[in-house]
């Protein structure tokens, strides 16, 4: 079927420890400022951590730069990698993890969304948007680097001055204005989308990631939009070149193979997780979709 694209990644990443259930990283936790900046290099602590940390979810964005070396991580069974000059992004929600860098040197910063202006977050949250790494030119790698510099300077200063936070959050809207101007380039002008067809497939896919866990028929959606499902479906596939009954089996299932693989969880705890009363339904589902049951999937990909 059309999910099989991403599998053959998740095979690098075999020995890694499973847990109960998929850690979830909160950034208050970490900071009250709304951003954790570190810059990793070889023997540092911070580079250290990286790799220990394992799979897991945040709720906040995470904007990586690449200096110097390369490095692999993976995100949603995708592996991606970093060479110099290179910058990527991830979602809040997003399984991701380190699979290695041996001799990576770069920045990595974790951010509050509430911090990144809407107007950019519009960017990174477009679903037509290419999530792919950059490989900047030399002149916006050089440019993006500065900034963050800059950026790392305030961030670790102490004792922090009063002009502090007005500061920081400047130099943050500007990194993320850098990074998003550099994700819009990507974007397909081909896609034979008005821009109100896009604005209603970025609102149903929003709603479809906040709701597919009790939202499971294309109706329910049509119906939340107050558009007919008839319109919806032709807007969206128009946008996207797939049905609303797709994208709602792709998010259970990829939230599926998220718990199947990372965690524990017996079938039946992921079948009423993803809003399933009946488990035997939800494993003729994911067999249907994918011509395997859960418990097979959980097998192959951990043997």
């Amino acid at each position: 079927m059309y999910y099989f694209w991403y599998m053959p990644a998740i095979k690098k990443i075999r020995s890694l420890p499973l847990r109960r259930t998929i850690p979830l990283h909160k950034l208050e936790e970490t900071t009250d400022l709304g951003i954790h900046l570190e810059r990793a290099e070889k023997g540092n602590q911070a580079r250290a951590d990286a790799v220990l940390m394992g799979a897991h979810r945040d709720d906040h964005y995470i904007f990586l730069f690449q200096e110097q070396g390369s490095s692999r991580f993976m995100a949603d069974f995708l592996t991606y990698t970093l060479e110099p000059g290179s910058i990527f992004f991830m979602l809040p929600g997003q399984v991701h993890q380190v699979i290695d860098m041996p001799d990576a040197s770069g920045y990595f910063m974790a951010l509050d969304t509430g911090l990144v202006p809407a107007r950019f977050r519009k960017v990174f949250e477009d679903p037509l948007l290419p999530k792919s790494v950059i490989r900047l030119t030399d002149q916006k790698a050089e440019r993006l680097l500065e900034c963050l510099r800059l950026l790392h300077n305030v961030f670790t200063e102490l004792p922090r001055p009063t002009y502090y936070e007005p500061v920081l959050h400047g130099l943050l809207s500007a990194f993320t204005g850098l990074v998003a101007a550099a994700y819009s380039d990507l974007k397909d002008s081909s896609i034979p989308a008005t821009p109100r067809s896009l604005l209603i497939t970025q609102q149903f896919r929003k709603l479809l990631a906040d709701g597919f866990r009790t939202m499971k028929g294309p109706n329910e959606y049509a119906l939340a939009m107050n558009l007919s499902l008839s319109y919806l479906n032709e807007v969206v596939k128009a946008s996207t070149g797939f049905s609303v009954s797709h994208w709602i089996q792709y998010e259970i299932l990829l939230e599926a193979r998220r718990l199947l693989y990372y965690s524990d969880q017996s079938v039946k705890e992921i079948a009423y997780e993803l809003g399933y009363e009946d488990p035997a339904y939800f494993s003729r589902l994911f067999r249907k979709m994918t011509r395997q049951t859960p418990g097979e999937f959980r097998r192959r990909y951990r043997e």
